[in-house]
């Protein structure tokens, strides 16, 4: 899963300003990939908020592919690899059994059931899980929770924001195509 940036009617724009085709091309890429940097300093800020995650982490799980002379669209992506229940807000639910309870993970405004148990009456309660992706391993192993991906597409999903975001890029295409054209002069 990726978002993607692209510009459209920017050559009408360029006409009436007067721009050349290689100004229009050099601002469109430098407007994509300024607003794929702010629109990511954004998504983080907001995943942050929501699960309790730190910026950091959250920051390094996000990729930003660049627009270059070939493609002009620049993407941003994120990681789908789940993260440590540990890297998250969590706290443990009762689910029955007095060694065992959920994991419940800080989730935008709730708590979310992760993959995964704790033993309450351990000396050391951690989240664990006992079967891999493989399923071969039944030996405890740290839990994951939900990847990075997963709440990108919560925040993304937000029609609203995603209108702010394409007036944004209008924004920055403007002025970074003022910028060269009075580089030119």
């Amino acid at each position: 899963m990726s978002y993607t940036l692209q510009t459209q009617g920017a050559d009408r724009l360029a006409a009436l300003l007067g721009a050349l085709p290689e100004e229009t091309e050099r601002a469109q890429r430098n407007a994509l990939n300024a607003a794929a940097t702010e629109f990511k300093r954004s998504f983080v800020d907001e995943i942050s908020a929501g699960t309790g995650l730190k910026k950091k982490l959250v920051r390094q799980g996000i990729r930003v592919s660049r627009a270059k002379r070939a493609t002009s669209e620049a993407r941003i992506i994120p990681d789908s690899q789940g993260l440590p229940i540990t890297e998250y807000t969590w706290r443990p639910e009762p689910a029955g059994h007095p060694t065992r309870a959920r994991v419940l993970i800080r989730w935008f405004g709730g708590w979310k059931v992760a993959a995964g148990f704790i033993n309450p009456e351990s000396d050391r309660p951690i989240p664990l899980k006992t079967i891999t992706s493989r399923g071969r391993s039944r030996r405890p192993m740290l839990a994951h929770g939900v990847s990075i991906a997963a709440a990108f597409k919560h925040v993304r999903d937000d029609d609203r924001k995603m209108e702010i975001y394409a007036a944004r890029l209008a924004e920055i295409f403007e002025e970074k195509l003022e910028d060269q054209i009075n580089q030119r002069a």
